[in-house]
Order: C-alpha cells, then sequence, then structure tokens
C-alpha cells in the first residue's frame, strides 16, 4: 500500500477544509456553497463589492452555463469576500453590503453597509406550493397567446403563421426566484420585451427573443430604488412584476435553473454601469456610422445607386453610410457561404475575373467611386447556421482541442471586406426563427440556443472583422439578448420608425443598449415628425428598400425638412460621437429615458413622448407639447427661456417636426456643416453654451476608427462656464490623453445665449476687440491655437 506523508501545512489546510464543510460552508471552485437544512445547496459569489451572484440546486452541482462558456458574461472575477456563520444562519459582507443567508431556506436578505433595507426577502419559491402553482398556470396560459410571424421579405421559404413552439420544460419542471419589492419601487428594463411601457411595474415580460414582438429581449431589471437583477440563462423565461402579486417580483425559468446576479447599484443609470460590467461595455461603433446611413430600394443598381449617391451630395443631404439589399446577390436571400455579386447589377470585380478570387477593391468600379465620394458601403446579409459550430472551435482552438472540420459561416465575407465593403446588416431570417427540430453542433437544442443565437450572430461578425481588419465594423441586427449590446449596433428591425420603435429605443437604452436605431420614416403617418424622431436616434437609418424614402422624390416642403434635419445631425456629431464614448465605458446610452435623468420627478415615471438626447438636448417624439422638468430650460428652435416643471406646447419653425431644448447650463459641441464625417478635419470647434451658474462639459475623443480607445487612446477637453456678478467666464482646460491623429492645434467658435451686449470681452487678459451680438447671441472667435493651452474668456456684463 502505497503511503503518503503529510506535511503540517498541507494536513492543517485539509482540516480547515473539512471544518468548514462540517459546518455546512464549502468554498470549491466559484464562491461559498452553502449546505441548506432543506436540503438544498446555496451558491453565492461576490463579484464586487456590489455584484452577487447567487445560484441554487438540489444537487450541490453548479455546471458552467452557455453564456459562461462562450464568453457572453464576464468570468474570473478578483473579489475578496468574508462570509461567516451566526448560528444557523450566514453572512456575506462586502464594503458596500451585506447579506443576510437564512440557512434552513436560503432565503437572503439584502442591506447597504449603512444598515440600509435594500431588498426584505429573496428566496426560491417552493415546488407545489399554492402560489408556485397559481403562478406556473398564469404564467402557462400567456404563453398560449403567442403567434409566431412570417418574416418580411423572405420569399425563399413557405410562408407560415403557426403555434409557437412549446417550450419543453425541464423533468424538475419551472424554477421561481421571488424578490419582495416596496410599493414605490419602479422597474426598468427588460430590452424590447414590452412595447406598451418603460416602467414595468404591473406587468408580464416574456424573456424570448421573437420576430415584430419582442425581436431583443434581456432577462435584466434595474429598481428605482437601486438594485437590479440579471438572470443568468438562455432559456425561455419570464419576469413577473408586481403582475401576479403586487408586492413580489417574481423570476419564472422554464428551464428549473436558480442562476442570477443581483446588482446594488446606488441609482438605475449606476445599476445599468454594473449588468454592462457582467455581459460587456455596449460597442463603439466607428465615428462615421453615427452619420446618416441609407439603404436604397431593390431595384437598384450601380447606376442608380451612384446616381442617387451624388444627387445626396448636389442636395447638400450628409449621409455616410450607403448599404445595398439583398439584390446584390446572385441568388436572392442566398444563406450559403457560396454567395457571390450578381455581376449584372453591381459588378466589383470585371466579369471575366469571376473565379479568380478577386480580394481587393478595384479602384475603376463602383464601390471606390462611392468612397471616393466620402461614402462606406454595407452589405445586406442573411443567415441561418448553426453558431455553435464556431463557438466550439474557437474554445478547441484556445485549449489545444480538436476542430470540428465544418464550415464557419463568417469568414466567407471576408473577400467582400476586401473589395471594399466596410460593413453589415444582419437580417432576422432566419436567426429569429425558431428551429425546433434542430440539434446543434454543440448537443443543445432551440431551448437553450434560440436567444443565445441573437447575441452570437453579432458576436461572430465583430471577431471575424476584427481580426481580419484590426478596425471596427458597422454591423447591426435586429435580434438580441443579454450581451448583444457589446458585440454591435441594433435596429427595431421591421417595425417601422413610428411609436413601437420609439418604445423599444427607450426601454433598450435602460437595458445597456447604447447602439439603437430603426427605420425611419417607415409606418410614420407625420412625415415631420418622423424625421425629428429619427434624426435624434443613437445611429439614424433610412431604410428604402421596398420604399422610395429618396429626397427627390419627396414634396419641396419634406425635402425640406430632410435636408434640415440631416445637416442638424451632422452638426452635432462631436456631441453624439462623445456621448457614445462615454456609453461604451458607462452603459449611459445617447437616448435616455427621462426617468433615468430625473429619477425624483414622478411625472416622469413611464413618460414615453420624450427624452434626452445626450446630457443636454431635450427631444420630443410625435407630439407637438412637451413636459419641462424642473429647472431653467432653452428653446432651441427660438432661443426663448423658459421655467420648467411644467407642460407646454410652443410654435414650431413650419420645417421641423417635434419641440427641441436645451438644458440651461449646457456646453455643446458642434462642426461646421460636412458633407460625411471627417471630410475636412475638426480644426474649428463651434461651441454653443447656455449659462446658467456654473457649469461644465467634457468632450471625448478618439481616432474615429480603430480599437485603440480601449487602452485609453482617448482625449479630453474640459470646459466650464461660471457665471458671476456681471460677469461670465469661459474656461477651456488643456486637453489631455491622445490618440494617433489627433490635433494639436484647433480654434473655437462660441455661441453665447446672454439676450444683451457685453460691455467688455477679454481673452486671457487681453481684450478683444471682435465678436458679434445677434438676436441675444453672443458669437466670440478664439484664434487657433496648441490644444494644450489653457485660455480664459471673461465677458462683462457690466452697463
Amino acid at each position: 500500500m502505497m503511503k503518503i506523508k503529510w506535511t503540517s501545512a498541507f494536513q492543517l489546510g485539509w482540516l480547515k477544509m473539512i471544518l468548514i464543510c462540517f459546518s455546512g460552508m464549502c468554498s470549491f471552485g466559484q464562491g461559498h456553497t452553502i449546505k441548506l437544512t432543506n436540503g438544498h445547496f446555496l451558491n453565492i459569489e461576490a463579484c464586487n463589492s456590489q455584484i452577487f451572484r447567487i445560484r441554487v440546486s438540489s444537487s450541490n452541482n453548479f455546471p458552467e452555463t452557455l453564456m459562461e462558456r462562450y464568453g457572453v458574461v464576464k468570468k474570473n472575477w478578483n473579489s475578496e469576500t468574508k462570509i461567516t456563520k451566526h448560528g444557523p444562519n450566514y453572512r456575506l459582507t462586502t464594503p458596500r453590503n451585506r447579506l443576510e443567508i437564512n440557512g434552513k431556506n436560503g432565503t437572503v436578505t439584502v442591506r447597504s453597509s449603512s444598515d440600509n433595507e435594500i431588498i426584505t426577502s429573496l428566496s426560491v419559491l417552493k415546488k407545489g406550493s399554492r402560489t408556485y402553482e397559481a403562478l406556473h398556470e398564469a404564467v402557462t396560459g400567456y404563453e398560449q397567446t403567442f403567434l409566431k410571424k412570417e418574416i418580411i421579405g423572405d420569399t425563399t421559404k413557405e410562408s407560415y403563421v403557426s403555434e409557437p413552439v412549446k417550450q419543453t420544460e425541464s423533468q424538475v419542471g419551472p424554477a421561481v426566484l421571488s424578490l419582495s419589492i416596496k410599493p414605490d419601487e419602479r422597474f426598468y428594463g427588460g430590452g424590447a420585451a414590452s412595447r406598451k411601457a418603460i416602467q414595468h411595474r404591473g406587468s408580464l415580460l416574456r424573456m424570448w427573443a421573437t420576430y415584430q414582438q419582442s425581436d431583443m429581449v434581456a432577462p435584466f431589471l434595474a429598481s428605482s430604488h437601486g438594485w437590479g437583477v440579471f438572470n443568468n440563462t438562455t432559456a425561455l423565461n419570464y419576469f413577473d412584476v408586481g403582475h401576479f402579486e403586487d408586492d413580489q417580483l417574481y423570476v419564472y425559468n422554464t428551464d428549473g435553473t436558480v442562476d442570477f446576479y443581483l446588482m446594488t447599484g446606488q441609482s438605475v443609470e449606476n445599476t445599468i454601469d454594473l449588468y454592462t460590467t457582467i455581459t460587456g461595455k455596449p460597442y463603439l461603433l466607428p465615428k462615421w456610422a453615427y452619420g446618416l446611413a441609407f439603404g436604397g430600394n431593390m431595384m437598384e443598381d450601380q447606376f442608380r445607386m451612384l446616381d442617387n449617391a451624388v444627387r445626396f451630395r448636389e442636395e447638400s443631404i450628409p449621409v455616410d453610410v450607403y448599404w445595398i439589399e439583398p439584390q446584390w446577390m446572385a441568388k436572392f436571400y442566398d444563406y450559403s457561404t457560396d454567395k457571390d455579386w450578381d455581376l449584372s447589377k453591381f459588378p466589383a470585380y470585371f466579369f471575366w475575373q469571376k473565379g479568380q478570387g478577386n480580394r481587393y477593391e478595384n479602384k475603376q468600379l463602383f464601390l471606390s467611386k462611392l468612397h471616393q465620394l466620402g461614402y462606406h458601403v454595407a452589405l445586406w446579409l442573411c443567415i441561418d447556421h448553426d453558431l455553435s459550430i464556431e463557438e466550439e472551435d474557437h474554445l478547441a482552438a484556445q485549449r489545444g482541442g480538436k476542430h470540428s472540420g465544418q464550415a464557419h459561416w463568417f469568414p466567407h465575407l471576408m473577400k467582400f471586406v476586401d473589395q471594399g465593403i466596410d460593413g453589415f446588416k444582419l437580417d432576422p431570417g432566419r436567426t429569429l426563427d425558431e428551429h425546433p427540430d434542430r440539434i446543434y453542433y454543440n448537443g443543445y437544442t432551440d431551448r437553450e440556443m434560440h436567444n443565445l443565437n441573437q447575441v452570437l450572430l453579432p458576436k461572430q461578425m465583430y471577431r471575424v472583422f476584427r481580426q481580419h481588419k484590426g478596425i471596427r465594423s458597422f454591423h447591426h441586427y435586429c435580434g438580441g439578448y443579454a450581451g448583444s449590446q457589446h458585440w454591435g449596433a441594433s435596429t427595431a428591425g421591421d417595425n417601422g420608425g413610428g411609436r413601437d420603435a420609439l418604445y423599444d429605443q427607450l426601454n433598450l437604452g435602460l437595458s445597456g443598449f447604447l447602439n439603437t436605431s430603426a427605420d425611419v420614416l417607415d409606418a410614420v403617418e407625420d412625415v415631420k415628425a418622423g424625421f425629428h424622431f429619427g434624426f435624434f436616434l443613437p445611429w439614424v437609418q433610412i431604410n428604402s428598400w421596398a420604399s422610395l424614402h429618396y429626397p427627390q422624390y419627396f414634396s419641396p416642403e419634406y425635402n425640406a425638412t430632410f435636408r434640415f434635419y440631416a445637416q442638424l445631425r451632422n452638426s452635432l456629431l462631436p456631441y453624439i460621437y462623445s456621448t457614445a464614448i462615454h456609453g461604451s465605458q458607462t452603459g449611459m446610452p445617447v437616448l435616455r429615458a427621462m426617468p433615468l435623468v430625473f429619477p425624483q420627478d414622478k411625472k416622469m415615471e413611464n413618460m414615453t413622448t420624450q427624452f434626452m438626447f445626450g446630457e443636454h438636448l431635450l427631444v420630443s417624439a410625435f407630439t407637438d407639447s412637451i413636459y419641462l422638468p424642473e429647472g431653467k430650460w432653452v428653446n432651441f428652435w427660438s432661443g426663448e427661456n423658459i421655467s420648467g416643471g411644467q407642460t407646454i406646447s410652443p410654435r414650431m419653425p413650419a420645417h421641423t417636426g417635434g419641440q427641441l431644448f436645451v438644458k440651461a447650463g449646457a456646453i455643446i459641441p458642434f462642426q461646421k456643416p460636412m458633407q460625411y464625417v471627417d471630410q475636412k478635419p475638426l480644426d474649428t470647434l463651434i461651441l454653443k453654451v447656455y449659462p446658467s451658474g456654473s457649469s461644465a462639459y467634457t468632450l471625448l475623443e478618439d481616432d474615429g476608427v480603430s480599437f485603440d480607445f480601449e487602452q485609453g487612446a482617448i482625449s479630453k477637453t474640459h470646459f466650464e462656464c461660471r457665471e458671476k456678478q456681471n460677469e461670465i467666464e469661459f474656461t477651456i482646460s488643456p486637453t489631455v490623453g491622445a490618440y494617433e491623429g489627433m490635433l494639436d492645434r484647433r480654434a473655437y467658435e462660441i455661441f453665447f445665449n446672454i439676450g444683451h451686449s457685453p460691455s467688455r470681452i477679454s481673452l486671457n487678459g487681453a481684450l478683444l476687440q471682435e465678436w458679434e451680438m445677434r438676436n441675444g447671441v453672443l458669437q466670440v472667435s478664439i484664434p487657433q491655437s496648441g490644444v494644450h493651452k489653457h485660455q480664459l474668456l471673461q465677458i462683462s456684463m457690466e452697463d
């Protein structure tokens, strides 16, 4: 018999582990596992001082989830936690929170470090109990109300409208998590699970990506009381938010698992930041993708496309992206990896070169001509592929395992990228369809893979394009699930650009999605209102695939509106892109629902007719009236100062389609007119300033195309405006940080909304002679100088 010589340190370690497990608490692997006296096991991991992962199992088995396996959620947290036993119960303590755990049934109470109660009771419903059975019956009945819809445009398969695929439940039945909620708590998130509200108290939310009903869902909710929950499953699941019982939030999992993250943020904004820490910070599009993207009608060929591209320039309507709908393919709706151009319509290479590979941009043909006009070009795509193949092969490559030998879908697109394509529009057909008979390469079925496919699609597009080009791609998709925000942009899909799309934008922004858009003008009764809403989306697309949304086909009145909003959007790009950079680091959306920004104002808890666009602009949507929160506001159209706390309907200019207000104190960066992003160097920055007390703004910039921002290659320029007695001080601080290609000199044109003329203006102590006052706005020019120079502008308002 082999004898083992035990060292004293080894003995002590094992004795310590045995004593811990004997006390009912083990620390194997991730987190701490507690054996409850009811026979279940509770695993709890403090990911950091504000994020906790909690799992419950009847078998002490906590396997890796697909979300972990495929890198959708963060792993390998580095957090030191303290868990202690107090009689039959346990206590987990972090610098910010304390979790009290009942050692019998696993019920958790959550308190802050200052002993404020955050959640009174968090527990798993006992199967077979009256509440469990009644809730199960209600959810099952609700599930039967859903019908599948046919993907619009796909004529390559038989149309159908049928009952939804029944979600086979685990043999152990669904699991239900119960969280107590307080009477005045309000809940936000869920992705695009609802087009009825943005405040979900009283709602039942279905977490299953469903075409034209809930294309992008996120099993995440944030409480107005500063906490949130993320349900870590890809199976069909539900959030019953005080719907079945007013004082309970139920998380209903059809796969029988209990695996969730609890976040204790101080606000909804902070909770979104924590959620995107788990599922990934939002993708930062290339700077040019925040301009206007236009998709032509399916009858376009290269000549019509080029003629329309020239027409946009002649009309002075800035456009950055022009994409081609399915007619670019030799085979309509080609789902294969053998697709190629229809050379009779879009010759990306000469016809006699067919079959030669052609992995370069031909400078004589239409793609190069579009690039010379300042356009980036994208292609429409449809996909019906087992995406688990690439994920498993990717893992195998990392771990030294065996390759499947099966084809990956996305690599074949790189030949089109080499030919000059800058991005892709990922269509929902047929990834948003269900595949009830498919057994995926990884051994799973649609039950686990359907929601996950909505993430893997943009994830693999991102990965292949980045590996091939090393720069950011313009790619977007209308399906989504938790983590989708990290891998690309999103759209409201085939739901038009009206009120349904507005609900999607608001709810997605409250769920960590930064880059959201819609088919602007589609399903819109008021064209001007459609333009107004559409051009204040985080990124803008006008999809003319079956329509005629070309400026030359609008009436002169609507044509003028089109031009006006396109030019306004273009001028705002420094502000928009700076907001996007900030959002890529924090999860804070560009388009911000009112309760996210003004959480104390009860009138805005469920407001869906207006939103904040970035930090300073208040935009109405599909209405002539607007509610101004408390404080001072400035009508952007007229320059009029108006006190908040009221709903107003001021007259709007004839060429506009909605209200636009500026928060007093705002400092907003603009650029001079351009036909496309970076047509000219941004060596003169326009600042529009609305003085009110003391205010500040920091402009973020980077190179606009690379991933260097991930290593901190971002510049920050800080501006401050202070109203003093009879004086306004405006400071431009030296720019900090740097990036490749950054300008070292910049001039400023500053417009102050001050009402009357100053008596004296000085720049860095020297009297400034040249300035202009017009219609209550003071214009001051600061000549070009080094960006690292501190500049002080003093405006005396003495009579």
